[in-house]
């Protein structure tokens, strides 16, 4: 049996999809592995605890199947860094995304008078996620490792030198480190210099098609025969996994974080440097933006904040029993500090206007609209040429009805749904397949399209201000 493997190195798992030539799943694992946070501010993950879980993922496909597969392709997290020796062995753990700690560093660097140069060659907002940011910190806080390092590498170039023995990155995780320039799709000479390493530090830029032959002892025991794609960011592949592939179709990811995105064939920058433009494929950009705060928010409050017995599904129901805008409940969602489009690490989460008749269910339905409030502002500072005619939903988040409906209400645009819900895994195995087999090209499956209401538009409207308002009032005082 010949199939396809789409591995998606996430934040809070690894997931491995197999399909067949007309893209169905034939089989699926996923393995997960904790974010350790030493102190506050930190958010690190041990890469040995991430290798060794995809190979548990990879061993079970192999099982399940009774075969090897014919390509691998790979999706992961974006902003993820750590420190290699010249063997490829860890120096630090991957300090991942969601990670403040170079907080004061890109609060310097955003004071900086070339700030605009340097967004306008990098395509990404300055923020304390970037690797740019992490590795001047390292420079600062632990001099030893930072000059013992060989490299600076993500967790998917980490998994692949293991495979492969090479050190590649691909054009979009490139530039979500802040050191690519967008324009040429080489390193950036000033970035580099503003993180005070050498280009020789960092993997080999290669496009997302790239295709490479594992090494004969790699750690997997994968067949050489298997081809190896080295794929790109989770946002990116979401993209290509669910067909957003033009400038009518916006991409809406709810996971951990969240994430509004569109394709463009053009660079697309943001005067105020609020959203990223990174490069995919050649005349290909991803632009968007990223939230920090997405179902985290609604599993902190389940789990920490109200101590919830049940599922979560029961918990997020609540939210259907209640009106938009929850009685005047608003929540500003920045839990673990935001990203897009605020750009403040500082920035805390609010619960604003409680009154006695607020309960539970009030505070899960602010919650929700919440974080889909955080991804239409976000999609107002995209530079987009066309209106967009649709949105495609990806995440877990598209098993909830109420929140669907919602995203569709306030968007006033159709919601159609990723066929298996796991886009990233899908996109990573179709931009694979360009290369090494270009007579496959499965069709992309969505599924169920969600109808928006015009009258519960003017009503998330009226909601929508409120919230935008607050979060320009109180995120100056964060």
């Amino acid at each position: 049996m010949q199939y396809y493997l789409g591995i998606d190195i996430g934040t809070g798992s690894a997931k491995a999809l197999a399909f067949d030539a007309s893209g169905q799943v034939l089989a699926r694992a996923q393995k997960t592995y904790p974010t350790l946070q030493e102190q506050n501010g930190y958010a690190e993950q041990d890469p040995v605890t991430i290798l060794h879980a995809i190979k548990e993922c990879f061993t079970e496909i192999i099982h399940s199947l009774h075969a090897s597969p014919a390509l691998i392709g790979f999706s992961t997290a974006m902003h993820s860094v750590m420190a290699v020796d010249a063997l490829g062995h860890p120096l630090t753990k991957s300090i991942i995304w969601s990670d403040n700690r170079a907080a004061s560093i890109a609060n310097d660097f955003r004071n900086e008078r070339t700030i605009k140069d340097w967004y306008q060659t990098s395509g990404v907002p300055m923020h304390a996620m970037l690797p740019l940011c992490k590795i001047k910190w390292l420079k600062e806080n632990q001099t030893n490792i930072f000059k013992a390092a060989s490299k600076f590498v993500g967790i998917k170039e980490y998994i692949l030198f293991h495979l492969t023995g090479v050190w590649l990155v691909d054009h979009a995780v490139a530039a979500a480190t802040g050191l690519l320039n967008l324009h040429t799709l080489d390193w950036n000479y000033a970035a580099l210099k503003m993180a005070s390493i050498s280009r020789q530090q960092l993997p080999e830029i290669q496009d997302a098609s790239t295709v490479l032959t594992p090494t004969k002892d790699n750690l997997f025991s994968i067949n050489q025969a298997t081809k190896i794609s080295i794929g790109s960011s989770d946002g990116a592949m979401a993209n290509w996994g669910s067909g957003a592939l033009d400038n009518q179709v916006l991409a809406v990811t709810i996971g951990t974080s969240a994430a509004v995105r569109i394709i463009q064939n053009q660079v697309h920058l943001d005067a105020t440097m609020r959203s990223f433009c990174y490069p995919i494929c050649k005349d290909q950009y991803l632009v968007g933006g990223a939230s920090k705060n997405g179902a985290y928010l609604l599993d902190w409050m389940q789990t920490d904040l109200f101590l919830y017995p049940g599922n979560s599904a029961d918990f997020f129901q609540q939210a259907a029993q209640l009106p938009i805008g929850s009685d005047g409940l608003t929540v500003l969602p920045y839990l673990l500090g935001e990203r897009a489009p605020i750009w403040k690490e500082a920035a805390k989460a609010v619960f604003f206007g409680i009154g006695p008749k607020h309960g539970q269910a009030h505070f899960v339905r602010a919650a929700m609209e919440a974080v889909l409030f955080n991804l239409y502002a976000i999609a107002q500072t995209l530079p987009l040429t066309n209106r967009p005619q649709k949105i495609i939903a990806s995440g877990g988040f598209i098993q909830n009805q109420t929140w669907l409906q919602m995203l569709a209400d306030l968007f006033e645009l159709p919601v159609a749904l990723n066929g298996d819900g796991d886009a990233s895994a899908r996109g990573a195995v179709l931009i694979g397949l360009k290369t090494a087999f270009p007579t496959i090209q499965f069709p992309i499956i969505t599924h169920k399209m969600v109808k928006p209401n015009a009258t519960n538009t003017i009503l998330y409207q009226t909601a929508f201000y409120r919230f935008q308002q607050l979060s320009k009032q109180l995120t100056a005082l964060m």
